[in-house]
């Protein structure tokens, strides 16, 4: 037996509705297997099937074509054998944030349970009676109490066969090509794609009309807007895949046809903006949207704040089969940081505020860090920041915005990184242009001086109170006093900007860039007149100075991000995926950056298309990276010792790599994979760059031992070698085996680092014991040398004193003197003593002096000598 109680289990609960629609509930019960046609009359009647069970399901209808459906079925039973009961009652259908759907019916009604009769029978609710009544054909008999069904005032429906029963549901569709009429391009462009859209509806036997811009078709029946619908999403696709030529990027728009007429001016009735729907998607309500089936998939448009109801735009594409050609990264956005009244804010890209509002006029510091925070965040993690943002910014708190960006949460990072996303256009970077003295635009920000005394300092304060014609006074006295000053140019550029006056802003930063000094400051005041003209919809000229700004300073990527964003919101979307994919593959953190631009909505969909393919590629490349990565960690600890510098910075990239795993963010992937790469090269680089140090280094080595042995060897005590010389032939024996092995085998080269260290301190133990020993080798060789100059010079005197001594005495005799026969005869032997003394006093000076001037010359003498004999 059926019970209506077990269908409603199945569905999903959740605590907040986004939307509900008020319309029918059909609950069907059969008997064996449902006949198909079943369904399709319910389908082809604008039934939506909620649930289904093994022999019941639940449908909702949102208008009274149920009771025509249910006609349908009454006349078709009578033809055809057909077991079957159906309960039309009021219900409510349930919208999630998440898009998923739910039921809501009568408390009395959910416990209800029914055996199935041998024929159709339809009964209607009391409350839904009234609706019916005014149908042709359709009559309502009362009918009894029944057990298993709520205790209301059932009635069975009555119908007369004769009728046909059509269904009410229509549709109008409007195709609009984008770009310029006037341009050639277009008028080739569009005559060759609408000639496809015309094949396309002929072949469907659909009407339209063609007018010179656009082109009106209707639809009459769900049937066929599901069959335009799927048949028109895979022509864009073929003609995108191989035939671009044929293709030009359109709009296209279905609304329901009550209310309207088949003519060509229905796109100036439809109350549509045509420049915020994203081309090449069908653009209808939800409602039209969710007819379509499970085939399709429905997605917000984001035109305002107040898209809470089934008759609002959405857009619909073909239902995801998570292939890496066809799927789309699971990314949603905060409706509050897209939709608005406004235009686009020019500091932040918002629509939610008018630019004096904005929040980031009071922001005074850069953050770089924070594209570093936010690739820290997984999607999952994106998308409960930006539901938490949601729900914070829905409770109408003014303050709310300041609360969120405090935060240190999801959702504090996600805002202050929205704010960064156009951190170019804000006031914080006018403030840091004026201190920044850098000529390159990535490192030369962080050239800063200290701020000055300019009073234009000053009059930042009144264009941030809003008392613009202060400012505008103050900053014209400011400009006469220094005339060569571009500071007060940018500011007035600001202030003319708040206060709409477009054509002084643009002169103001033209002044400004002709009075800048340096390339980077005229690149900035270009980037501001380009992001005015894309402010007030000029995107091609805004286009053609971002292009500017990247010849004037090529690292300014901020300037080529700008020209992709200028091509979607014109509606080219497809065209600038191709550059914003150059640059996150240059730049990985512009895949975050791309993800969450508020001025991304009209290229939402074919952005999150398009950047599923690398994402997908890097998820599939990151998995062999970790294997990769364990293989690098156990090389590393392979070829280097725990306390090895090289070794210490390579495990902090690895555990900050392998941190990153677990983190579902493109930019944490692309650390992982480019880390995988960069630290596999300095691995190679590295151990080939210390393998020829270590040669080095042995080379090195090796000299000083061969200078070691050829000092000692001139020792005079061999014995007193003996530990010395064992040490000498280990280091020896060493050195030779390092000097002839290659370092390309891990263990060897660990192995040759330990010992080029050992080694090391062997040498200098040697070297060490060495100057003892050539001490005691200089010290011998020295007293040998000034022995044996002593040994000469005492020869020589005592020669002296022996001859010359007795001459004197026998020569002073012969000639009379009275020294030679008195003081002479008298006191010889003292004479002689103290001669012999001085003399030997002398002489040992003298050998001192001579051997300290001849030491090194004789002692190389003797080396050079030996070192020819050997």
């Amino acid at each position: 037996m059926p019970h209506l109680s077990n269908l409603l289990k199945k569905l999903p609960m959740f605590q907040e509705s986004r939307m509900v629609a008020t319309g029918y509930g059909m609950w069907i019960n059969w008997n064996g297997e449902l006949n198909p046609a079943v369904v399709q009359t319910l389908q082809d009647y604008g039934g939506l099937q909620v649930e289904v069970d093994r022999d019941q399901a639940l449908w909702f209808f949102f208008s009274s074509d149920v009771f025509l459906a249910a006609a349908r079925l009454s006349v078709w039973a009578k033809f055809n054998a057909l077991q079957l009961y159906a309960q039309i009652i009021p219900s409510k259908l349930l919208f999630s944030p998440k898009r998923e759907i739910s039921f809501s019916l009568d408390t009395a009604l959910t416990a209800q349970s029914i055996i199935v009769p041998d024929s159709c029978q339809i009964w209607i609710h009391p409350k839904c009676r009234a609706d019916g009544k005014g149908l042709p054909g359709l009559t309502f008999k009362p009918e009894g109490s029944r057990s298993g069904l709520a205790p209301v005032e059932w009635s069975s429906l009555i119908v007369d066969p004769r009728l046909p029963y059509q269904s009410t549901l229509g549709w109008y569709g409007v195709v609009k090509p984008l770009g310029n009429t006037m341009e050639k391009n277009f008028l080739e462009g569009w005559r060759s794609y609408s000639s496809e859209i015309k094949d396309l509806l002929e072949r469907l036997n659909i009407k339209f009309i063609v007018q010179d811009s656009y082109l009106v078709f209707h639809l009459e029946n769900l049937q066929m807007l599901r069959q335009w619908t799927r048949e028109h999403l895979m022509l864009v696709d073929e003609l995108k895949a191989s035939n671009r030529d044929l293709y030009w990027p359109a709009v296209v728009a279905v609304t329901n046809k009550r209310g309207l007429n088949f003519t060509p001016d229905l796109p100036k009735k439809m109350g549509l903006d045509w420049n915020q729907l994203v081309p090449d998607f069908p653009h209808m309500s939800y409602r039209s949207g969710y007819l379509l089936g499970r085939s399709f998939e429905v997605h917000d448009v984001n035109f305002s704040l107040d898209s809470n109801s089934v008759d609002d735009w959405c857009k619909v594409t073909m239902a995801v089969d998570h292939s890496v050609e066809n799927g789309m990264l699971p990314i949603r956005t905060s409706k509050h940081l897209i939709a608005g009244t406004h235009d686009h804010c020019f500091y932040c890209g918002m629509r939610s505020h008018t630019s004096a509002e904005c929040p980031t006029r009071s922001l005074t510091k850069l953050t770089p860090k924070v594209w570093q925070q936010l690739s820290t965040l997984s999607f999952d993690e994106f998308n409960k920041g930006f539901d938490l943002i949601e729900s914070q910014l829905g409770k109408k708190d003014a303050e709310a915005l300041k609360k969120i960006q405090a935060s240190k949460d999801h959702d504090g990072i996600l805002l202050n990184a929205v704010y960064g996303v156009n951190e170019l256009s804000q006031l914080r970077m006018m403030q840091h242009m004026w201190v920044c003295r850098g000529k390159d635009f990535a490192k030369g920000l962080e050239e800063v001086v200290p701020r000055d005394s300019n009073p234009v300092w000053g009059t930042l304060s009144y264009l941030m109170s809003g008392d613009y014609h202060v400012a505008d006074k103050e900053l014209a006295n400011i400009c006469i006093r220094a005339p060569r000053d571009p500071r007060p140019r940018m500011l007035a550029g600001f202030v003319a900007m708040e206060r709409g006056d477009d054509h002084k802003a643009m002169m103001m930063w033209k002044e400004a860039e002709i009075l800048s000094n340096t390339m980077l400051k005229q690149a900035y005041c270009v980037f501001l007149q380009a992001r005015l003209l894309e402010y007030t919809a000029q995107y091609q000229k805004a286009s053609d100075l971002y292009s500017r700004v990247l010849r004037m300073c090529p690292t300014m990527t901020d300037a080529q991000y700008r020209k992709s964003v200028c091509q979607v919101k014109i509606g080219f979307a497809e065209q600038a995926m191709s550059s914003l994919i150059s640059l996150v593959e240059s730049t990985p953190h512009f895949f975050n950056r791309v993800l969450i631009d508020p001025e991304m909505e009209r290229g939402h969909i074919q952005v999150l298309s398009a950047l599923y393919t690398p994402w997908v590629e890097a998820e599939s490349q990151v998995e062999k990276a970790i294997e990769e990565l364990g293989n690098l960690k156990k090389e590393v600890h392979e070829w280097f010792d725990e306390g090895s510098p090289f070794f210490i910075k390579s495990m902090k990239q690895i555990d900050r790599m392998n941190a990153a795993t677990d983190i579902k963010n493109y930019v944490s992937y692309m650390l992982i994979l480019q880390g995988c790469k960069r630290l596999a090269k300095d691995l190679d680089r590295y151990v080939t760059k210390e393998a020829g140090i270590l040669k080095k280094r042995f080379q090195d080595q090796r000299e000083r031992l061969r200078y070691i042995r050829e000092e000692a060897a001139w020792f005079p005590f061999p014995r007193a070698l003996v530990e010395f010389n064992k040490n000498y032939n280990l280091c020896a024996a060493n050195i030779a085996w390092a000097l002839k092995t290659h370092f390309q085998v891990a263990d060897i080269f660990k192995k040759a680092q330990l010992l080029a260290d050992t080694e090391e301190r062997r040498l200098e133990r040697l070297e060490k014991r060495l100057k003892f020993l050539k001490v005691v080798r200089d010290s011998t060789l020295f007293m040998l040398i000034m022995s044996r100059t002593f040994f000469w010079i005492e020869v020589a005197f005592m020669c002296i004193v022996v001859v010359a001594l007795p001459l004197s005495m026998f020569y002073g005799q012969q000639t009379g003197m009275e020294w030679a026969q008195g003081l002479l005869f008298k006191e010889k032997w003292d004479i002689q003593k103290q001669l012999i003394l001085g003399f030997s006093v002398f002489a040992i000076i003298a050998s001192c002096f001579r051997t300290v001037i001849v030491f090194d010359k004789v002692r190389e003498k003797y080396f050079n000598k030996a070192r020819g004999i050997a």
